[in-house]
């Protein structure tokens, strides 16, 4: 179930009065829906800190973390820099904040280094992770947080970079939906895009870890410092890959979700594109409640490591295609 910000803060608010309130949170959503705004008026509630943004928090009780190295991961020297923090006694008013901004950018080793703390938190403590990509997260730092999902107080929808350059290609699809060569079509589209967006998340991470290795070269063998991050970059590009991957089928079954909005005559539906109003007058709703179902078989068949090229050929066909069972 997700909430708005308010409803959560409301929710946080009472459970702490009536002292149910979790020593670790887990909010998850973009910065639209409200993950900074909760976490601002978490502070203000707990210590009285107000800042226009978490990362000008100035209050002795509050510390922020979020990817400060240039290759944008959290490292352990930084799950480690807030531990005599933690140590520190708080007055009976107050609470110790720890806030941790893009949580996902934590590798395996600061996010091990960190379960230790959550599951044995100091008194008066509350740790606060923010991230948008929640599945990046080790199963037990998510385990041992009380999860808050948020979404938009505000009609209308905030569409990634990915989904933005793949919405042309869906629509076009959409347009030509039951013909197997716009399938075939949207398989060229979906895969071009996916590899220049991995090209671009590699050039991007490489370029960063170089930087990152020439601020630490003095006494350092960079040969060495590289070579122990291979893999660690290596999962990072993986990790970005996958999650807009993922966004590109999101899309494809809100297109598909919003046109049988639209054929079933529900109310206050705003189309990502005009091209469902015409999706929705041509095609029945049992035949697109199919073809989105087809998207979350090809979304099971890529989380279950089926080769990506053949889950595309097989499912898209089902998704866009002339399926005599649609």
């Amino acid at each position: 179930m997700s909430f708005t910000a308010d409803h959560a803060r409301k929710l946080l608010l009472h459970a702490r009065r009536s002292g149910r309130m979790p020593h670790a949170l887990l909010i998850t959503g973009t910065r639209e829906a409200g993950t900074h705004d909760l976490v601002l008026a978490l502070a203000k509630e707990f210590n009285g800190a107000v800042a226009d943004q978490p990362e000008n928090l100035r209050h002795p009780m509050c510390r922020i973390l979020r990817p400060g190295s240039k290759s944008r991961r959290i490292l352990i020297e930084d799950i480690r820099a807030v531990e005599p923090f933690l140590a520190l006694r708080a007055e009976a008013h107050e609470t110790k904040l720890v806030v941790i901004l893009e949580a996902d950018r934590m590798m395996d080793e600061p996010a091990n280094a960190f379960l230790k703390t959550l599951e044995e938190p100091p008194p008066q403590t509350l740790i606060i992770l923010v991230t948008e990509q929640p599945s990046r997260l080790l199963p037990t730092i998510l385990s041992r947080c009380v999860r808050l999902d948020l979404r938009s107080a505000t009609p209308g929808l905030h569409l990634s970079r990915v989904q933005e350059l793949f919405l042309p290609a869906v629509c076009q699809a959409l347009a030509l939906l039951g013909s197997d060569v716009a399938a075939l079509a949207l398989r060229a589209d979906f895969q071009t895009l996916l590899t220049n967006r991995r090209e671009s998340i590699t050039k991007k991470l490489t370029s960063a870890i170089k930087a990152e290795s020439k601020a630490i070269a003095e006494g350092t063998d960079i040969r060495d410092w590289e070579a122990r991050q291979k893999d660690a970059t290596a999962a990072l590009i993986e990790t970005e890959y996958l999650a807009e991957r993922e966004q590109m089928l999101e899309l494809l079954s809100l297109c598909l979700g919003q046109a049988v909005l639209l054929a079933s005559h529900a109310p206050d539906v705003r189309p990502v594109s005009p091209v469902l109003q015409d999706v929705a007058q041509k095609h029945s709703v049992e035949s697109l409640l199919r073809r989105m179902r087809a998207v979350d078989a090809l979304r099971t068949d890529l989380n279950f490591n089926v080769a990506e090229a053949l889950a595309l050929d097989s499912r898209l066909l089902d998704i866009i295609g002339n399926n005599s069972l649609l």
